[in-house]
């Protein structure tokens, strides 16, 4: 056999070696993108191949939304409508209406637990943006209207705060984008506020729920599931300032008392196989109800819900009937 032979017959097998390598690899592999918005993470993994086009898409998206719903950002829609006179029709966008008639709705179905008009007291709790928040004033039963002509009333003098919810819209925005895109296998994740669908790899998409008392990131708990599903977690050990008396004072507040709640609850997850936005507005509500009234609400409404709850700095659990994960 001459010289030119062999080599060319290395030279095969090497190639092929190479695109068996390539093969199996592409089999494998796992790929993620991501980056900052809403003072956290963003982030999506999938098995299937991200071209720079569904970035460039979901960062706009994202920047879009932020600028509907931020109480950060001065010139978004939120702000300039919390900025805006009492008693005067005030032009909003469908979006901010669907967000605003969701919201009330989920404060109907909790009985006031979960309220979205509470920025002011957030801010004087030392929560949200910097900006001057005159003292919060008892909320009257009409607080404000909006009709079909997306014109909306304030009869009180609050701030909306969209942030229990503005995240998980923006994962099912991401979601129906990459949907629309042909994308059929991934996890999209917004600080904590995810959904996954389909499978990684023929296999199970596994979510790990924080230990609430290990500062690291340690999965106490797992969740799996290759259709599609939403998960969004609530609670206060990472968000809480101390007040001058020393005190924890907790991001979430009660809106029947106005102060930072303290139930003993570490964290609160809900599972939805409707929407991100629900998983995220029902893990405030639940996590300001705490697990008595939280876990009778669930069964009521068919919210799966977990507690983990502080025992003497031992963890318990306790779930709703359907949380099966």
């Amino acid at each position: 056999m001459n010289r030119l032979l062999v080599s060319k017959i290395l030279a095969g097998s090497i190639g092929l070696l190479c695109v068996f390598l390539a093969y199996n690899h592409n089999k494998s592999a796992t790929y993620e993108i991501g980056g900052s918005i809403y003072g956290t993470y963003w982030k999506l993994v999938s098995p299937d191949y991200i071209p720079d086009s569904i970035k460039h898409s979901i960062v706009n998206e994202l920047d879009r939304i932020d600028l509907i719903a931020s109480n950060y950002k001065l010139n978004s829609e939120l702000s300039l409508l919390n900025q805006a006179p009492l008693n005067t029709n005030i032009k909003v966008s469908q979006e901010l209406r669907d967000l605003l008639i969701f919201a009330e709705n989920i404060t109907l179905l909790t009985d006031g637990a979960y309220d979205v008009t509470l920025g002011k007291l957030v801010i004087q709790a030392g929560f949200g943006p910097e900006m001057n928040a005159e003292l919060f004033e008892p909320m009257a039963i009409k607080r404000f209207t909006i009709n079909e002509d997306l014109y909306l009333q304030k009869y009180n003098n609050f701030f909306l705060d969209l942030s229990s919810i503005a995240k998980g819209y923006a994962v099912d925005q991401i979601y129906h984008l990459l949907k629309d895109s042909n994308k059929n296998n991934f996890l999209f994740d917004i600080g904590g506020e995810l959904i996954v669908t389909g499978s990684n790899h023929g296999e199970p998409w596994v979510i790990g729920i924080q230990n609430p008392l290990n500062f690291t990131n340690h999965s106490i708990l797992n969740i799996s599931s290759n259709v599609f599903l939403a998960v969004a977690t609530s609670g206060e050990y990472r968000n809480f300032n101390i007040d001058e008396q020393g005190n924890r004072v907790s991001h979430t507040l009660n809106p029947q008392t106005g102060k930072s709640i303290s139930n003993g609850v570490l964290s609160v997850t809900v599972t939805s196989d409707l929407s991100s936005m629900q998983a995220d507005a029902w893990a405030t509500a639940m996590n300001v109800l705490g697990p008595d009234k939280g876990l009778e609400l669930a069964e009521k409404h068919g919210i799966s819900v977990l507690y983990i709850m502080n025992n003497s700095d031992e963890i318990n659990f306790l779930n709703s009937s359907n949380w099966t994960h």
